[in-house]
């Protein structure tokens, strides 16, 4: 495994309590607020400590209810797996969320790149028609390890008839594939004059509407190339254990158009873990179709918390677990948030940092893509051309490839599985768990144009507010396969025993100074921890101290590689079981998993997401 992420285990311990204390700027923006503006809410607190270096170190009280915690500022190398969660702290992120998202459309951004040839969507003479919902649901889409031979066949047959399409055809398998390499690599920019503004549909509430309308049209394809309008794509049921391991239906080597050389092809008959990038790099592999031990189960078990955390105790609200908002006025909004910060006495930000993934884009999905892709060169060599590496629009090799890197997973047929199943989880959050997506009218009136029709392709503009229920783009999930879902009612355990007598964590010895570099293996505690440093690299997503994690898929990125943004969790589940109805203080322990540098800028920040 190439490098990995980080995580937080979220503690609490008990604190005298202290008069609530105002910080040194205005309460306008704080993460924490005041006690005299949340007066009505009802009476659970949290006492916010601050973490080091700061000029306002009181207490902050905060009601707790929807809370998000926010991780501000942080950089991250891409060559490694990085990932990061969070905890606590005194003051609000100086870069704020947005006061609106973009309201992004073909005008907005430009696909071009000066750096080689790019896989932008071919011109079309004719002008974008506007989508029109579909009457009636004709296709179902099914479980790829229950698809019937019949339907098997219709699917490879698809497959083969795409990729016979010239190139240049828009709706060509290499056409489709160039469509989340050029999104997804850098190759569409605010302004193509600033190599440094890419926009990426990956990193915030873009992410699953946006991939949910490249499938569909995908999807479309393949059926009008057989001539079967009730042609559905198969999703990889990766959340349930009959579905833990890469469908048979795109292993087969042999005359098959869904199998892809660029995989991991010592993980391919392997169990999936979900958590791929908190794991060891040593954790050894556990074959599908051995024997269901101890090991096995357990597994199994992780798995299905992961879900878990992913869909329900994690993905509260629609920032939790769709991502925050798209903000591309970094420059006005930058002057403005510096001058604030310079009254403080604070450090200058060089960058917008606001955009941030949601749990369903940053869990599962990012796991079993580098799950998926290639671990690296044959041992002994280097990446490049020769040993079957892709190039990125940067100028460098990789070989993650395909799955495992952005500008090459469309390459591979189980990708359009894989987001088949991403999407099926947006549609149970949105139907069986109750989740509402965004009302701000730039998210629903955001679109983008995507070709339709294979013998005569058109383009047609799509907006977000299109594809809010599947049934407007003629498709649904087989209802059989969802009457019993198995993570619903996963039980995760803590770690560390709570209660009378269990043990309290010392504080840190000394106060963080931020910037703060983070290094694998070395434990970082913020304030006092009630998660022991020597056993917070054991939390996990069974775990009830596990406030989340982050990681990403790599891609070629402007600036020395790296990602900029925050990282927002939803923790008030968290909260509940480390500190039950007590009044004390919340603390973090951030464990990085990767051998690349993750840079914390700011302290952990605590909100209340329902003020937002």
């Amino acid at each position: 495994m190439n490098g990995a992420m980080a995580s937080a285990a979220c503690g609490s311990s008990t604190s005298p309590l202290l008069p609530a204390v105002a910080p040194a700027a205005s309460a306008k923006s704080s993460a924490c607020p005041s006690k005299k503006t949340t007066a009505t809410f009802p009476r659970r607190t949290v006492w916010c400590r601050a973490a080091g270096g700061r000029d306002d170190d009181g207490l902050l009280w905060l009601p707790r209810r929807d809370m998000l915690s926010t991780l501000g500022g942080v950089a991250a190398g891409l060559v490694g797996y990085p990932g990061l969660a969070s905890g606590a702290a005194v003051e609000a992120n100086p870069v704020e969320s947005c006061r609106k998202g973009d309201k992004v459309n073909e005008n907005l951004v430009k696909c071009t790149d000066p750096n080689r040839e790019f896989p932008c969507p071919p011109p079309s003479p004719a002008k974008a028609v506007d989508f029109t919902p579909e009457s009636t649901v004709k296709r179902v889409r099914q479980p790829a390890h229950l698809l019937s031979p019949e339907n098997q066949e219709k699917y490879k047959e698809a497959i083969a008839k795409m990729k016979a399409l010239p190139a240049a055809h828009p709706l060509s398998f290499a056409a489709q594939a160039a469509i989340h390499e050029s999104y997804c690599d850098g190759h569409y920019r605010y302004d193509p004059a600033e190599k440094n503004r890419p926009f990426d549909v990956h990193f915030s509430w873009i992410f699953a509407p946006w991939h949910r309308m490249y499938i569909h049209f995908y999807e479309k394809a393949l059926g009008q190339l057989i001539g079967d309008d009730t042609f559905a794509l198969p999703y990889w049921n990766w959340d349930a254990p009959a579905g833990m391991v890469v469908p048979p239906l795109f292993r087969d080597p042999f005359g098959n158009p869904l199998y892809n050389k660029n995989r991991e092809q010592s993980r391919l008959d392997k169990l999936v873990d979900l958590d791929f990038l908190n794991a060891p790099t040593d954790a050894p592999l556990i074959p599908f179709d051995g024997p269901k031990d101890d090991k096995y189960e357990a597994l199994v078990n992780k798995n299905l918390c992961t879900m878990y955390q992913q869909q329900i105790r994690g993905g509260k609200g629609a920032r939790a677990f769709l991502g925050e908002k798209l903000c591309s006025d970094a420059d006005a909004r930058l002057k403005e948030i510096n001058a604030r910060s310079k009254k403080r006495g604070g450090q200058k930000v060089k960058r917008d940092k606001t955009k941030s993934q949601g749990s369903l884009e940053r869990m599962a999905h990012t796991a079993l893509h580098v799950w998926v892709g290639r671990s690296g060169p044959p041992e002994g060599t280097t990446c490049s051309a020769d040993t079957g590496g892709v190039l990125g629009h940067n100028g460098a090799y990789t070989c993650n490839n395909d799955m495992g890197f952005l500008g090459s997973a469309g390459r591979d047929p189980l990708f359009y599985s894989h987001h088949s199943n991403v999407d099926r989880m947006w549609h149970i959050w949105s139907t069986k768990l109750g989740g509402e997506g965004f009302k701000d009218p730039e998210w629903l009136d955001a679109s983008f144009v995507f070709y339709d029709g294979v013998e005569n392709p058109r383009p047609v503009r799509i907006k977000f507010r299109d594809v809010l229920d599947t049934r407007n783009l003629g498709y649904t999930y087989d209802a059989e396969s969802e009457k019993e879902l198995p993570w619903v009612a996963s039980k995760i355990n803590p770690l560390v025993p709570r209660g009378k007598g269990a043990p309290r964590a010392a504080a840190p010895a000394k106060a963080l100074a931020y910037p703060l570099t983070l290094a694998a293996g070395e434990v970082v505690e913020v304030a006092g921890v009630a998660v022991p440093a020597k056993q917070a690299s054991k939390v996990g997503p069974d775990h009830t101290e596990y406030a989340g994690s982050f990681a990403v898929v790599p891609s070629s990125k402007a600036g020395g590689g790296t990602l900029e943004g925050r990282i927002t969790l939803f923790v008030d589940d968290v909260l509940d079981d480390v500190m039950g109805d007590r009044d004390t203080t919340v603390d973090v322990v951030l464990v990085p998993r990767t051998d690349e540098e993750i840079k914390l800028h700011l302290p952990p920040t605590i909100e209340n997401q329902s003020q937002n």
